[in-house]
């Protein structure tokens, strides 16, 4: 329970099929950027979709990671499309089968995040969830870093989130109470908000809600910095995946 999927540089990298289709746009000036979030325990590698067309070329999107597109921020883990409404399909096969068909609005030079999430339905039906979340990407003040929580884990309880920060002086932490389960519908809203809190060293530990029972311990080391914007989520405790935590990076 004390493993960190790290993916702040590693993951499955999303390439472009074709520069030259519609549906992927290179100019940084008028395109809105999208990253990925694979967070469904026990779900196989996936392709990404846009509009029909294969946008991760030879490599796959696996469970535990996000998408490395090489566009903006300094996690790398944005790629470019073409501002307008856009089919977004998740697929075991290249499209032939997906687990998820998404038609998404993208806003000219906004960022956005898509999670893939939830796990296979018993049935066998391929079918996911997804939440589309808008992604501030403004540059935080001072030495402060701005950081959200996910609670990816299906069948895993209300947690609370602490973040103990082990580089002060004085070791001080910031909670975050009561998360829960994003379920079958996140509130997008609330949930691409950002929190500003001080950069340096801390440990992640998530708690029964309302409790002291410590379910998972994490050291961050660096990943929330001064000046960064980071994504931190608890997935797993399904098809077999124990929980853990993984950490986006969108600056």
């Amino acid at each position: 329970m004390k493993q960190l999927f790290n993916i702040l540089t590693i993951g499955a990298g999303l390439l472009f099929a074709s520069c030259e289709k519609q549906a992927l746009e290179l100019t940084a000036q008028s395109s809105a950027t999208v990253a990925f979030i694979h967070a469904a325990p026990g779900a196989p590698a996936v392709d990404v979709l846009v509009d029909g067309l294969l946008s991760n070329g030879s490599r796959r999107l696996t469970y535990g990671t996000v998408s490395a597109g090489g566009g903006v921020g300094n996690g790398g883990a944005y790629m470019p499309i073409t501002p307008g409404t856009r089919n977004i399909k998740v697929s075991p096969d290249s499209g032939r089968t997906n687990v998820i068909n998404a038609t998404l609005q993208f806003d000219a030079l906004k960022a956005y995040t898509v999670v893939a999430y939830d796990t296979l339905l018993a049935s066998g039906t391929p079918a996911l969830r997804s939440v589309q979340l808008t992604d501030d990407l403004t540059v935080p003040s001072g030495t402060n870093v701005h950081v959200r929580f996910l609670h990816l884990a299906p069948l895993a309880p209300a947690v609370d989130i602490t973040l103990l920060r082990t580089s002060a002086a004085t070791p001080d932490s910031v909670t975050l109470t009561n998360r829960t389960y994003l379920g079958a519908t996140p509130n997008a809203t609330a949930l691409s908000a950002f929190a500003p809190i001080p950069g340096g060293t801390y440990t992640l530990r998530v708690k029964l809600a309302g409790t002291q029972t410590v379910v998972l311990t994490v050291p961050l080391t660096t990943t929330l910095s001064s000046g960064r914007i980071i994504t931190l989520a608890a997935i797993g405790t399904a098809r077999g995946a124990a929980l853990s935590a993984m950490a986006l990076r969108h600056f």
